[in-house]
């Protein structure tokens, strides 16, 4: 695991830590659903699509210097609308506040290749979302990042 993947879930733990009991079940609940929403749309719209429909307007893909849709539109320039990414939470923390909680599993992106004969690219790794709540409750990615593990 990078050390940006680790720090940033050490964060969000730190920032989790004075969780307490009473709403954390339901907030969980709201983001592990936002989260599967997320992926489900990627899976009909494509990744970029999803993911400009899930972020917040103040958005920051790690690895990229831009937020929101610029920084979307950054990272996804070169896929091809045929790529596929799915994703499936592990783990979801959530402030008491249930207003900042985060997600990480795994994720798996493969690429299509267009040449007769040519194998597709897959890239598998981990992921973390950090989501944030807004003002008329829905969860929205404000954070967000990867790790490539593996690629064939």
């Amino acid at each position: 695991m990078s050390l940006r993947l680790v720090a940033l879930f050490s964060s969000a733990v730190a920032l989790l830590a004075g969780c307490n009991q009473s709403d954390t079940e339901r907030y969980k609940e709201e983001i592990i659903a936002a989260d599967k929403a997320f992926c489900a749309s990627s899976v009909k719209d494509g990744p970029k699509a999803a993911f400009l429909a899930a972020i917040a307007r103040d958005c920051k893909l790690l690895g990229d210097s831009r937020t929101g849709a610029d920084a979307v539109n950054d990272v996804f320039i070169q896929l091809p609308p045929t790529a596929k990414l799915t994703w499936e939470p592990s783990f979801v923390g959530v402030s008491a506040s249930g207003d900042v909680g985060y997600t990480w599993g795994r994720y798996i992106l493969n690429v299509p290749m267009t040449k007769l004969g040519s194998r597709p690219l897959i890239r598998m790794g981990t992921y973390v979302t950090v989501w944030r709540r807004q003002p008329g409750g829905a969860w929205k990615v404000a954070l967000h990042g990867g790790d490539t593990e593996q690629v064939r």
